[in-house]
């Protein structure tokens, strides 16, 4: 197996502490270490370098440099733009499918915690295997623990008999957006049911076969300008890969894993694996006096006075300000994307 590392995301939702020109991948918030320098050395553990890629937009490949100073420049897939996780991994296995290389490639966000390690690099091999015996898609499932409103679920169940697969596979019987508030705590009580890592195993045979049946558009782009990858970029849409392909597929397979994952995608996110006080508050920065404060994240770059306020989101940083409702988080990517133009 080959894993990629995606590390073109743009960290919205942790603004303003991760911005465009360097988002939350080249930041460290729960370690010393970036979240692209904890997961290089979580896989680390699992592959050589001469089996691990990082999939990087050339705007952010100077950051990766910097951090990443011992990464074999070779192992590298550079992105002209970014277009999202489609167009990322159809990239990835066309460059493969060129090399003469179809062993499975495992796809992995650069901004996932994982506090068992062992039990989810066991899921991820298992997930190669599954992935190397059929034209298959596997994806990782964790088992819901609350009703998270900022991810995506999937229905699954038992494979058929004829199937061959090794056992604790599922067969994935349908993808779910994510959920209202309501929706989610009636998910979570539902059997089987699982979250979407956003981790996924294909051949690069597979991800060709089925990125050329849904879209079209971003495989003939790479046809086209096989040896122009800024146009072939240009030419497609931006999309994520469970828009674009997992939504409509057939044999999707799910390895559900209980390793203390999280997506650390949001400032509740990041909550989850902070020390909080004895009013629920979490602090994080410059000390901060809170006085009758309760269930509030505190992000700040000075020092600050807080006073009264309750379940919410305050960040403070050289980039902006940050005030929310922790009940109004999952909005902020809108928010942003309003305020920035």
């Amino acid at each position: 197996m080959n894993i990629v590392i995606m590390a073109g995301g743009k960290g919205t939702r942790f603004w303003p502490r991760s911005v465009e020109s360097t988002p939350k991948q080249f930041l460290p918030f729960h370690s010393d270490r970036t979240m692209i320098q904890e997961t290089v050395a979580r896989f680390r553990k699992l592959v050589s370098d001469t089996s691990l890629y990082i999939a990087v937009p050339q705007r952010y490949l100077s950051l990766l440099e910097q951090q990443l100073p011992d990464f074999p420049l070779g192992q590298l897939i550079i992105e002209p733009e970014q277009k999202d996780t489609a167009p990322c991994m159809a990239l990835a296995a066309f460059s493969f499918l060129q090399s003469g290389d179809n062993r499975p490639l495992i796809f992995v966000p650069s901004d996932q915690y994982v506090s068992d390690e062992n039990a989810f690099l066991a899921a991820i091999s298992l997930a190669a295997e599954t992935a190397s015996k059929k034209d298959a898609i596997v994806t990782l499932g964790i088992p819901p623990i609350r009703p998270e409103t900022g991810f995506g679920y999937m229905y699954t169940t038992a494979p058929e008999s004829s199937e061959l697969l090794s056992t604790g596979v599922l067969r994935v019987r349908q993808f779910l957006e994510k959920p209202t508030a309501e929706r989610a705590s009636q998910l979570i009580v539902e059997p089987d049911i699982y979250w979407n890592s956003g981790i996924f195993a294909w051949r690069p045979s597979t991800i060709a076969q089925c990125v050329a049946a849904h879209q079209p558009d971003i495989w003939n782009s790479l046809l086209k300008h096989s040896s122009n990858l800024a146009a072939a970029y240009a030419e497609m849409p931006s999309l994520s890969i469970d828009y674009a392909v997992m939504e409509q597929a057939d044999s999707i397979y799910c390895i559900p894993v209980q390793c203390g994952w999280d997506d650390l995608g949001s400032w509740a996110a990041l909550r989850r694996h902070m020390d909080a006080d004895a009013a629920g508050n979490v602090s994080q920065g410059f000390a901060a006096l809170l006085e009758s404060t309760g269930n509030t994240v505190i992000v700040d770059d000075k020092q600050a006075i807080i006073i009264g306020v309750h379940d919410l989101i305050i960040v403070s940083t050289s980039n902006g300000l940050l005030i929310c409702p922790k009940a109004e988080e999952q909005r902020l990517k809108t928010w942003i994307n309003q305020f920035s133009r």
